[in-house]
């Protein structure tokens, strides 16, 4: 395990509003809140990170301790509403789909999650969430301006950061959320989180580490990531890709997933400031075109996979981002042994944009990324 260092330095904390300051702003429910922090190290001029984030002897880096020690934490505190790792799991299919047998799992808890933290309208984290979950709440990250990341002790949250907080209902090891929040305006789109989400990516430095992000008509101003830990690659991840867009200049490729029900892509590079301005600028795009999508982000922040989906206004349901990764939840043990590769190919297949679509999408993505090269 690392040992945690705790530094003092320059960070940009929360002043106390005027009345007349408070009147002109949106309410900031965080002011006063404290809490860890962690400060990320500031990026390089070609968009990579600087190698000083903190890791111990065996190579694992201090972000992926603090997350994985505060979670395991909060278990053994019984804030988890089970064991995930007593469920059983199995591969399905030549695809190697995953089925994960978990009767307790609450297909709901996205929902419920999002009307207890956030107000109904603007993004805003609810002040009486902060005030009534605290335990909840694992740390926060921030952007910092020094050339290594620091451990802050309890400190007023910064100005802007995302919070890290306990998802009781996991569907693997550490399971959490980021919630991206800004004390002084509401909250930004995937566009405007996305470049510190692809920063925490890098900073744990766990290639079992994957970040999630759904996005729907019923949560548009609602930014909020998911990430866990994973054994093996998701199955999406062994599939062949299909090159359709390369620059030399900054070394981002677009590809397209091979061989699989659901149409998706894969935006792929080591500049990881440039792939988080691309793919963010792509998804603040199919935000404004109210499309369903989802994000899978792995290799420590190096590949982002986008699943578009179709609208289903009739049921208003549609998959989860692991879910599109080809690992799913079975909640009865007669569905769980009679899952097949078939079934699950189905359910995928059902929420796939048509060809014509697609295309489109590829020629958007294309487009936009020679914008930034």
């Amino acid at each position: 395990m690392v040992s945690f260092t705790l530094f003092e330095g320059d960070y940009p904390v929360v002043k106390q509003a005027t009345s007349q300051e408070q009147s002109k702003s949106y309410e900031a429910p965080l002011r006063g809140f404290e809490t860890l922090v962690y400060l990320v190290c500031a990026t390089k001029q070609n968009g990579a990170y600087d190698g000083f984030s903190c890791t111990s002897d065996d190579g694992q880096s201090l972000l992926d301790t603090l997350i994985l020690s505060q979670w395991e934490e909060r278990a053994w505190m019984g804030r988890l509403s089970y064991d995930v790792t007593s469920c059983e799991t199995k591969i399905v299919g030549g695809m190697k789909l995953t089925a994960q047998l978990n009767e307790e799992w609450n297909s709901n808890f996205l929902k419920e999650f999002e009307k207890k933290t956030f107000q109904s309208s603007g993004g805003i984290i609810k002040p009486s969430y902060i005030k009534n979950n605290q335990e909840e709440i694992l740390f926060c990250v921030a952007s910092g301006e020094s050339e290594r990341s620091v451990l802050v002790p309890f400190v007023a949250t910064p100005q802007e950061g995302t919070l890290i907080i306990v998802n009781a209902n996991p569907i693997e090891y550490g399971h959490i959320f980021l919630v991206p929040y800004y004390h002084h305006k509401r909250t930004q789109s995937i566009g405007g989180a996305l470049q510190l989400i692809t920063q925490i990516a890098d900073e744990v430095d766990n290639l079992s580490f994957r970040m999630f992000y759904d996005y729907s008509a019923t949560n548009t101003d609602r930014t909020f990531f998911q990430a866990s830990y994973f054994a093996n690659p998701l199955p999406v991840e062994l599939l062949p890709f299909i090159p359709i867009y390369g620059s030399s200049i900054d070394g981002i490729q677009i590809l397209e997933v091979a061989d699989y029900p659901l149409n998706a892509l894969v935006f792929a590079s080591k500049n990881l400031r440039k792939l988080a301005d691309v793919v963010g600028e792509i998804c603040s795009t199919l935000q404004h075109r109210n499309t369903v999508f989802n994000l899978l982000i792995s290799n420590c922040g190096t590949k982002m996979f986008l699943f578009p989906q179709v609208h289903l206004p009739v049921t208003g349901h549609h998959l989860h981002a692991w879910e599109c990764g080809g690992y799913f939840i079975y909640r009865k043990s007669l569905d769980f042994d009679d899952a097949s590769e078939k079934e699950i190919s189905k359910w995928l297949a059902s929420v796939s944009i048509d060809a014509e679509s697609f295309q489109s999408l590829k020629q958007l993505c294309c487009g936009i990324t020679a914008k930034f090269s």
